[in-house]
């Protein structure tokens, strides 16, 4: 048996707008959000898993066989499965412990790990020899010739699905009796890998529900949903709903009458039926039935999305938010998780930013806290980061240095520090933010994130994000301590003139006045506006 982390924080209740039932739910628009500290500790019971990425770039195709070759960059380990669900509960805020199987080998050890280093308890994680740790292992490629995006190209799974034998039954058995005794709720992550036996299911809820406890439960593909009898609540997608009714799902009026089979078959309080691209359809005991719309993104991965609704659904209904509001939230959270790829947990951070209903310019907008996230999934995808710092009064020059800036690397960053936004500055580094300034840069398609600092130096905004690239528009703008610092990490300056569309350079040491120069003081070769080089003679 594992060892782990106890660690105890700040739950997440959201003050939303009451969303009655019997009618179509649009939370994303009309919710306003609120995060006080609302402790909870969930149980999360199932198989965890070991996702591997194999991350590289495909040039050529193999001469042994009609096969694309991964020139590997980089391997990314993650939590998969019922210890993503816990990493997911635990940010947001509540505490989460597992109750699983890993296997007495090398994955199993890099798994206890993970689940450590994200601060879930782990004294319910058994180590079972013999039996090995599942790994679902995903090789990524990047046509770079072509200039495509990231695609899998193919999974690899190690796994026995067998079912567990008595003895590993009855630890479980063991452990369960004291972890239930500890927490608030209970998850339920089925995938059908051999450790939720009948017995373990059944004990799971009928200890949950004589502690009046919610266990709510996702579902494994089958016929028989029997064996979750009992539970708070379910959340099946549609082809397991199909399957575990013998109901159509596909068209609208199929939903209620599918969802409702659920709950009376099933004895639920809840079944939460989940529609991919259609949101999700939530039907109570107590008679609500109500359609859950999706909030437009681009889907990038679907990858983890399941395992994001029950943790979101579950964390929040155990926190007392009522079910139809806590199926909105969990819709607008899948809506945020696959747009990343591969499974990818969303920070409170992130998701109270997408409660806030935000739209048009407002999307950009973020605090110092919130971004950070966002640019490590940027620069996982290989992406560069850029930060141009200053006094913005959008006029033609400073539009076209703002195009100029997009130009250095795939994500723009516009820094502003001021708490007040009530004076201005037109030195670089020392400007002060105003809200006209704010909106309109947020409103350009060049600039991706505006960043407003309450501190009085923009030195703060650049060791927090560590762009990449700095730009300014200036050389004199460019204060030595921006450039040591840039340079201390391996970044680099950029400078363009705005009174010589032409002229601007890359520096090292942010203040020469003389000769321009590479961050190693090689000499630099000057960029046109648009950041192509200039030919030389």
């Amino acid at each position: 048996m594992m060892s782990g982390l106890s660690n105890r924080g700040a739950g997440l209740a959201v003050d939303a707008l009451g969303i009655g039932p019997e009618r179509r739910a649009n939370f994303a628009s009309n919710a306003g959000t609120e995060l006080p500290a609302a402790k909870r500790r969930l149980l999360v019971v199932g198989e965890v898993v070991l996702d591997r990425y194999l991350w590289g770039t495909v040039e050529r195709v193999s001469p042994e066989a009609p096969i694309p070759v991964l020139h590997l960059s980089h391997i990314d380990e993650r939590l998969g499965n019922a210890a993503f669900v816990a990493a997911s509960v635990r940010a947001l805020g509540a505490e989460a412990c597992l109750l699983s199987l890993i296997g007495a080998d090398a994955d199993g050890q890099v798994l206890a790990r993970l689940a450590a280093e994200s601060g879930l308890g782990c004294e319910g994680l058994l180590q079972v020899p013999g039996r090995p740790t599942i790994v679902k292992e995903r090789m990524l490629g990047a046509a770079q010739s072509a200039q495509r995006g990231v695609q899998q190209m193919l999974r690899v799974d190690r796994e026995d699905v067998t079912p567990v034998d008595r003895e590993t039954e009855a630890a479980l058995l063991r452990r369960l009796d004291l972890e239930i005794d500890a927490a608030d709720g209970v998850l339920v992550c089925d995938i059908d890998k051999g450790m939720l036996t009948a017995r373990l299911l059944a004990e799971t809820i009928r200890l949950a529900r004589r502690q009046q406890k919610p266990v709510i439960v996702d579902p494994r593909r089958t016929d028989d949903f029997s064996i979750y009898r009992g539970a708070t609540a379910l959340t099946p997608n549609r082809f397991e709903a199909q399957r575990a009714t013998g109901l159509s799902c596909a068209a609208a009026q199929d939903w209620p009458v599918a969802a409702k089979r659920l709950v009376e078959r099933f004895d639920l309080t809840a079944a939460l039926i989940t529609l991919d691209r259609d949101g999700m359809f939530l039907s109570e005991r107590a008679g609500g039935a109500t359609h859950i719309g999706t909030t437009p993104r681009e889907v990038y991965d679907v990858t983890g999305a399941g395992d994001v609704v029950l943790a979101v659904f579950g964390c929040l209904w155990t926190a007392g938010m009522r079910p139809v509001d806590a199926a909105s939230v969990a819709n607008i959270a899948a809506s945020l998780e696959v747009t990343k790829q591969g499974a990818a947990v969303i920070s409170r951070g992130e998701l109270a930013i997408a409660l806030r209903g935000q739209r048009g310019a407002g999307r950009k907008m973020r605090s110092l806290q919130e971004l950070g996230g966002e640019l490590d999934r940027h620069r996982k995808r290989g992406s560069s980061i850029c930060l141009i710092a200053g006094d913005f009064d959008l006029d033609a020059q400073h539009l076209a240095l703002l195009e100029f800036a997009r130009a250095q690397g795939d994500v723009l960053i516009a820094g502003l520090v001021g708490a007040d936004y009530a004076t201005s500055s037109r030195r670089i580094g020392e400007a002060r933010a105003r809200p006209d300034q704010v909106q309109l840069l947020a409103a350009l398609e060049a600039v991706d994130y505006v960043v407003v600092h309450e501190g009085p130096e923009a030195i703060e905004i650049v060791r927090a994000i560590r762009p990449d690239v700095f730009i300014a528009e200036e050389q004199r703008g460019i204060s030595t301590e921006i450039a040591g610092c840039v340079r201390g990490y391996g970044g680099r300056t950029v400078v363009r003139s705005m009174n010589d569309y032409n002229a601007c350079a890359q520096l090292g040491n942010g203040y020469s006045n003389g000769d321009v120069f590479e961050r190693d003081g090689a000499p630099a070769t000057p960029l046109k506006a648009g950041g192509n080089p200039i030919p030389r003679d």
